[in-house]
């Protein structure tokens, strides 16, 4: 028999140091940190970011942008086209961005602030379409941006989903404070949840980003959570105020919709 010839596959070599769950892991590990950033990471950030040591992160990340998983701008790393793309042929997915687009343009005309539908996806509020206004403020895209749940109006809307045993272990995890007004307390988020659950409306006040707040509501479809949806615009209580009957409208209409043709749990299959 011929001698076998060792590989020089990068992933290949790394599986043969340790199994293939992990390394397929540690390459999730690097998408999800690069799906959740709207810059280019360098490797040091990525190092920063996953754990992971330099030199793993050279061969995965250059395996991934063979694989158009991965997209390399100068010496920085973004997230490919194609892991958007292989996730919007999902039917379900499909089906709900198509039945939803009418009522966010409509939400854009009505209110003037960016529209976002999100499902729920690893823990994270995935953003699978979006709308822009000519008259809003000039934002950056969101779709494909994986977004966090406690800090975010349409994360807070699909929290709302959850049942209390996933509730609390979610909240369990603690709280990361992305800015000085994220809710990072379990009982203060538990509280908030509560009232998404009572009222069907969320809020975001600057707690993700500065100077951008949101009011969202959830998309329901036979008595469980599938989607968000919302809009995002400048701060102040009264914008809020004045954008979240349409808002709960919109998710409502959606929800009926996707009733009259049913689907499938989107957030288990996005």
């Amino acid at each position: 028999m011929p001698t076998p010839v060792p590989s020089t596959d990068p992933v290949t070599c790394d599986a043969a140091a340790e199994d293939g769950p992990s390394v397929l892991g540690r390459a999730l590990v690097i998408l999800d940190a690069c799906a959740v950033s709207y810059r280019p990471l360098t490797l040091s950030q990525l190092v920063e970011l996953t754990g992971l040591p330099k030199t793993t992160l050279h061969r995965l990340c250059w395996k991934l942008v063979e694989l158009g998983m991965l997209e390399r701008t100068h010496d920085a790393f973004r997230i490919g086209t194609k892991v958007f793309a292989l996730g919007s042929t999902n039917p379900a997915l499909r089906r709900l961005r198509v039945t939803a687009m009418p009522y966010l343009h409509a939400l854009v005309e009505r209110t003037d602030w960016a529209t976002n539908l999100a499902v729920l996806a690893g823990g994270r509020a995935l953003v699978v379409e979006e709308v822009f206004g000519g008259k809003g403020r000039a934002m950056r895209r969101m779709v494909g941006a994986r977004l966090p749940l406690h800090a975010t109006a349409i994360g807070k809307a699909l929290l709302s989903g959850y049942g209390d045993a996933e509730l609390d272990e979610f909240l369990s995890g603690g709280l990361r404070p992305y800015t000085l007004t994220t809710i990072a307390r379990g009982s203060l988020m538990r509280e908030q949840v509560e009232r998404v659950r009572e009222t069907a409306l969320a809020f975001s006040r600057e707690e993700w980003a500065a100077g951008t707040s949101g009011v969202a509501s959830p998309v329901v479809v036979d008595g469980a959570v599938i989607a968000a949806v919302a809009v995002v615009g400048e701060p102040g209580e009264e914008g809020l105020r004045q954008r979240a009957g349409v808002v709960k409208a919109a998710a409502l209409a959606i929800g009926s919709a996707l009733s009259r043709a049913p689907l499938a749990a989107t957030s288990q299959s996005a």
